[in-house]
């Protein structure tokens, strides 16, 4: 498979919501989970977990090789998750998005 497709299906497995895909409901990830859950290191930590289980299928698939996510906070209420994968044929692809979370000082 090329670069190209599996960087899209990588972006569209982190972009839609677990259950979004009426043929597909396990495809997608939970982020919008974290939401309403006050920002602490666990929360960040499960961020990555979230990522790596929306991206699970890709490795069954033999899409990719390896996933690396990786969430840091960039303000009290938000993470920024960075995904880094490398393809079959040696390609790292790499994607990232912002996600909501309970602002500590607001909980």
């Amino acid at each position: 498979m090329k670069t190209d497709k599996i960087k899209e299906e990588l972006e569209l497995s982190l972009s839609i919501a677990k259950g979004s895909l009426f043929k597909k409901p396990e495809f997608g990830h939970r982020f919008k989970e974290l939401a309403r859950v006050p920002a602490s290191e666990n929360t960040r930590s499960q961020a990555e977990s979230f990522a790596n289980e929306a991206l699970q299928w890709m490795l069954d698939y033999k899409h990719l090789r390896s996933v690396n996510a990786v969430a840091t906070y960039d303000r009290n209420d938000r993470l920024l998750v960075h995904v880094e994968c490398v393809a079959y044929n040696g390609d790292v692809i790499e994607f990232s998005r912002f996600v909501e979370v309970g602002d500590v000082h607001n909980s």
